[in-house]
């Protein structure tokens, strides 16, 4: 349709657009939440999921007089911002994932997040123990 990537073709259809092919396919596939309070749950979360994995991917265009101070703030908003805010969700409701009791698209989200962190630097993770990787 805009003649961009990425594009999907699925059920007959090309999607393109990545928030709509991952609302999509969630929804096909059950994983967009049972009811519109789950959803808007799970769409919030992706968007300050998105927010954080552009700041951190944006760091390998950045200019190398700028790399060091994007850097630290990255590294400040993780600490500071994201991961307690994640952490603090799921410590809320004491369940293993994001929104209500079962895997959701943003729970896998959140996993390609936190995979993008420990590369940034692992020490990130330190302190908040729900959001531990697997070994």
């Amino acid at each position: 349709m805009f003649k961009q990537v990425p594009m999907v073709e699925i059920d007959g259809m090309k999607l393109a657009q990545i928030r709509a092919i991952l609302n999509y396919i969630a929804t096909k596939y059950d994983l967009y939440g049972k009811d519109m309070k789950e959803r808007v749950l799970i769409d919030m979360y992706s968007e300050g999921i998105s927010d954080l994995t552009e700041m951190i991917g944006q760091l390998v265009l950045c200019p190398p007089d700028q790399r060091e101070a994007k850097t630290s703030l990255a590294k400040d908003r993780t600490k500071n911002r994201y991961l307690p805010a994640f952490e603090k969700v799921l410590k809320s409701h004491g369940q293993d994932y994001l929104v209500g009791n079962r895997l959701t698209r943003v729970d896998i989200h959140l996993f390609e997040l936190l995979l993008y962190v420990e590369e940034l630097d692992a020490s990130l993770l330190t302190s908040f123990p729900l959001l531990k990787l697997p070994p």
